[in-house]
């Protein structure tokens, strides 16, 4: 007998037996019927599973890449807000963008750009009705493809034209409340110091952001108008916004080292004031917030997938080695380890996997190619901020989920693949 395997061995040194082997044994036998139920179940599980998956992974990342772009485009990465007096507690109300100041902001953060923001708020007044806004206000440096991106009517004034001084862009929600479409004119008035001050603008756009505590009380204007009502000079606004590119984690990396900046300058007596410093994780923390739970909701589905894929290759797997206990037998007759078995029977299974893993890529990524370019799917925008299903496809990590698949499934049948090492060719003559 060890003969035989040696000369069986020998012919085929060139190729591992184990493979050579399972490469010809079927999956499904034409004799018995629960044996190909059990493999297309199988299969149809590892696709399911990895379809799943796949649309989940693209579904998170989209969402978080949507929200993540919608936070800044209200808010900066990084800003410096006016000076703070630690013994009174309290703050300035507004802030001076010195050459001192930004030369700090540059030495800290290379990379960044820096620009004046200014909110003020007023409220707009027409015959009938009135709503409380906020104007928020940026300088011309500032990038205003995310403004211009949510009009749904009119346009954005380009406030680097002083014709345009008095143009505004309020909200369709503003719009709806107090009946007002582009090319109306409305009354504002602003309470600064005690005094009031009375403004007349001009609507020249009406935008729709999605974020519904934002769209419901701002409003965007030049400026110039801005720091005309506050009283203050062309440097100065409620805040300097510095757009700093990088992870979460590199924003408040470099929001921490220009504080750190700062304190040492005030200490050393450069600048004559502290001023503190924010980052976007710290003013978006809800919806940062929000968008860490989703991680905690994929890992639960990728494990109760990876449970149901398990559980049907497990199944298919007892059902094949069952229907070939005298294959076992003729194999470990010739001389076969157990060891040799059990991989005949893995590779087998993987087999299954590999059909599985093919139909859920199909599934999967055809959903979300689909989805990407199409947006049939759609979301209630007060709900999830977002009015379509975002999808966003990395193929480094649907690379890295069909490898920690294919891992994850050979993991699992080394247990059960044990069952056809341990069959003996004498238990095979009882089992015929």
């Amino acid at each position: 007998e060890k003969s035989i395997f040696l000369t069986f061995r020998n012919h085929f040194s060139d190729m591992n037996p184990s493979i050579w082997i399972a490469a010809r044994l079927r999956l499904n036998d034409t004799g018995s019927g629960a044996n190909t139920t059990g493999v297309v179940i199988a299969s149809i599980g590892v696709a399911v599973a990895v379809a799943v998956m796949e649309i989940t992974l693209g579904v998170v990342m989209g969402f978080k890449t949507g929200i993540t772009d919608r936070v800044l485009g209200f808010d900066p990465e990084v800003s410096v807000l006016p000076a703070y007096d630690y013994p009174s507690g309290e703050s300035d109300p507004h802030i001076s963008a010195s050459p001192e100041l930004l030369g700090y902001i540059a030495s800290s953060l290379p990379q960044a750009s820096a620009s004046i923001s200014l909110s003020q708020p007023g409220i707009i007044k027409t015959d009938s009705d009135f709503a409380a806004l906020y104007f928020m206000a940026s300088d011309t440096t500032h990038d205003f493809s995310f403004e211009r991106g949510n009009i749904v009517d009119g346009t954005f004034p380009d406030y680097s034209d002083p014709r345009q001084t008095n143009s505004i862009v309020v909200s369709s929600a503003t719009a709806r409340a107090l009946g007002l479409s582009t090319g109306d004119k409305v009354n504002a008035c602003f309470i600064v110091n005690e005094a009031v001050k009375l403004r007349r603008f001009t609507i020249s756009g009406i935008y729709e952001s999605g974020f519904e505590e934002r769209d419901n009380t701002g409003a965007y204007a030049s400026l110039r108008a801005m720091q005309s009502v506050a009283g203050v000079d062309s440097l100065s606004g409620t805040r300097i916004d510095i757009r700093f590119p990088g992870s979460l984690a590199d924003i408040e990396d470099g929001a921490s080292r220009l504080q750190q900046t700062l304190v040492d300058a005030y200490s050393a007596g450069s600048i004559p004031q502290l001023y503190p410093v924010d980052n976007i994780r710290h003013t978006g923390a809800v919806f940062f917030n929000w968008l860490d739970l989703l991680d905690t909701n994929v890992v639960v589905i990728f494990i109760l997938m990876i449970c149901v894929a398990g559980f049907t290759l497990v199944s298919s797997m007892f059902i094949i080695i069952l229907d070939r206990i005298p294959t076992i037998g003729l194999l470990r007759s010739i001389g076969a380890r157990k060891s040799m078995v059990e991989r005949i029977f893995v590779v087998m299974a993987m087999r299954i996997v590999a059909i599985g893993l093919a139909a859920g890529n199909i599934v999967g990524l055809g959903f979300l190619i689909f989805q990407q370019h199409t947006g049939l799917f759609k979301l209630d925008p007060k709900m999830y901020y977002l009015s379509t299903v975002p999808v966003q496809i990395n193929p480094a990590w649907m690379l890295v989920l069909n490898l920690g698949v294919v891992a994850a499934a050979y993991l699992i049948l080394i247990l059960p693949s044990r069952l056809a090492g341990s069959v003996s060719p004498a238990s095979t003559l009882r089992y015929e």
